[in-house]
């Protein structure tokens, strides 16, 4: 059991460093951003990001675990179909061992194991069922994979699947609230058995200025194993839009429980087509 327990929480530290890295992942907050219903000013777009991101947490362990990433993404806006992509390059330092890529109990707690590589194909989609109207808000219903590209030493060499439903509501000229609930099927290593969940988040999102987002979101995933905390992250952002070419997203997040990340921030510089 303990073996299990530091396994899923390794998971939880990858996963959230990979929060901003993945298409499907990427923190609550900058998501919601640029996909803010009011940002969305042409039916049909590409967009091709990249950045930087960065977590670190003790996970239940003696010391830290730390997880950066550059990430390579892209999106596209078909009318009300929404296709997103995104490979990371990750690099972990932290204790214990590497068993399908999460961190798990070590018999020298102040051991610190690194290691860096292609991270996992996350490929996300997402239909609009309903434009905002009235009391009605935006709905969005979305599906996502997350493809095990990443050698064993990076990702848990298995396949996960997550579906969500999202939605928008403009409670002003310049302010939107936000939020989704999905859930999510986590593929197994041979080694421990994750189990399923459910995912949420939401948030508010600011529209100062036609070229300014600004906001904050909190998101929770249940439990990846029997007897750990569901994690939990709050994550201020903040987009600014220099043209119509060039954007720039930065956010930063902190963890709610021992499960989830202790601090974390990223940016991402976005070139629109």
């Amino acid at each position: 059991m303990k073996f299990l327990k530091f396994a899923a929480l390794g998971l939880v530290a990858l996963s959230a460093s990979a929060m901003a890295a993945s298409a499907n992942e990427q923190p609550a907050g900058a998501q919601a951003a640029s996909n803010d219903p009011a940002a969305q000013q042409d039916l049909n777009s590409f967009e091709l990001s990249t950045g930087f991101d960065y977590s670190v947490g003790k996970y239940g362990a003696a010391v830290d675990t730390t997880v950066k990433s550059v990430p390579v993404e892209a999106k596209l806006q078909l009318d009300r179909l929404r296709l997103q992509a995104s490979l990371p390059y990750v690099w972990i330092t932290g204790p214990g061992q590497i068993v399908g890529g999460v961190v798990v109990g070590s018999t020298n707690p102040t051991a610190v194991a690194e290691r860096q590589g292609v991270g996992d194909l996350s490929m996300a989609a997402a239909y609009r069922l309903t434009n905002e109207s009235g009391a009605l808000p935006m709905i969005e219903l979305g599906g996502n994979v997350k493809l095990p590209t990443a050698d064993t030493a990076i990702g848990t060499g298995e396949t996960d699947y997550g579906v969500n439903v999202a939605m928008y509501k403009s409670v002003g000229p310049q302010v939107t609230l936000f939020g989704s609930v999905g859930y999510s099927w986590l593929g197994s290593p041979a080694a421990y058995q994750l189990q399923n969940g459910i995912t949420a988040y939401g948030g508010l999102n600011i529209r100062p200025d036609p070229a300014v987002n600004l906001g904050a979101s909190v998101s929770y995933r249940e439990p990846v194993a029997t007897g750990l905390q569901g994690q939990a992250v709050v994550s201020p952002y903040l987009t600014y839009r220099f043209s119509q070419r060039l954007g720039l997203t930065a956010y930063a997040t902190a963890g709610l429980n021992e499960a989830s990340p202790r601090v974390g921030a990223g940016v991402r510089l976005t070139l629109f087509q």
